[in-house]
């Protein structure tokens, strides 16, 4: 009988679609990969993939078997989780997933803080876009501005973000008032590249900043945010960026339709995890603090409202 292990490096290669790749995801070496996945086909008795110019293609076999190997992850997972959620200790590692921004400007200021209430508890912080799996343990706890549809999850509204157009004081000064019922003719837009084109912040751009020229096309919020800071041109930014930078003008009031709520989640199967329930409450209370700043830009000067 193939052994979880083996089965664990065959379903990262499968997700990832080569050695290495499945090898960053599992935290260990493209070899050790490689020969697991060379013992579980000795066991089977059957080749799970095809090298391919563009990567490894699972077989016949190995889509047959896929469903299998991800039912006896997820009882393992489910152990894993039964296990930790019962921990009544307020220490050990408990790693939390958010977007760069989220983490640089709305966490980490205060986990000093929470370092002196819980000093034996190790934060991990993992940031990017792409969303972990907290069924997988990929993260305990996840800030997610989407709330999640599986049902193991449970997820707390604990603020909603404002989203609002900025222009630096520079770049008013340098190109003139800002105008949206022309289409922003005349003036410069920081824009979405890549994936993030498909995010409504850009299909809001597209439609009243259509006259617009867009000077410089990014896919990291941080990113727009120091274009924004440069003078490159207008940028769709979360409100708060304004009281954190005033060289920032909003331009308008929150847009309503581009409004994001922000849920903290995490696996039910945690819920009585101690170390999970206090990362969790301290978010909830830090946020909860922010949440005016989050939802409001700081208030405009009538010479400096855009139409």
């Amino acid at each position: 009988m193939p052994e979880w292990s083996d089965l664990r490096h065959f379903l990262a290669i499968a997700r990832e679609g080569n050695l290495s790749a499945a090898a960053r995801r599992l935290k260990v070496d493209q070899t050790t990969v490689g020969r697991r996945l060379a013992v579980l086909e000795k066991e089977l008795g059957a080749r799970l993939f095809d090298r391919t110019p563009t990567g490894l293609r699972p077989t016949a076999v190995a889509l047959r078997i896929r469903p299998a190997a991800e039912a006896v992850e997820a009882e393992a997972l489910r152990v894993e989780r039964l296990a930790s959620g019962e921990d009544l200790r307020p220490s050990g590692p408990v790693t939390v997933t958010a977007t760069d921004s989220f983490l640089v400007h709305n966490v980490m200021p205060w986990l000093a803080a929470f370092q002196e209430r819980h000093p034996e508890i190790e934060l991990q912080l993992l940031s990017g876009y792409e969303s972990l799996s907290l069924v997988r343990r990929e993260a305990d706890v996840a800030i997610r501005l989407v709330r999640p549809q599986e049902a193991s999850l449970r997820a707390r509204k604990v603020a909603a973000i404002g989203v609002v157009p900025f222009a630096s004081k520079a770049y008013l000064s340098r190109r003139g008032p800002v105008r949206f019922d022309t289409g922003l003719q005349g003036h410069s837009v920081v824009g979405y590249a890549q994936d993030s084109r498909r995010w409504p912040e850009s299909k809001w751009l597209d439609v009243h900043a259509a006259k617009a020229t867009v000077a410089l096309r990014l896919t990291s919020i941080l990113g727009l945010l120091q274009a924004a800071r440069e003078g490159l041109g207008v940028a769709l930014l979360p409100a708060f960026f304004g009281h954190l930078h005033p060289e920032l003008v909003p331009l308008r009031d929150a847009l309503p339709e581009l409004e994001r709520t922000v849920w903290l989640v995490f696996h039910e199967d945690l819920a009585h995890n101690v170390r999970v329930r206090a990362v969790v409450d301290f978010l909830a209370e830090t946020i909860g603090k922010q949440a005016e700043a989050l939802a409001k830009p700081p208030a405009r000067s009538r010479k400096k409202r855009a139409r």
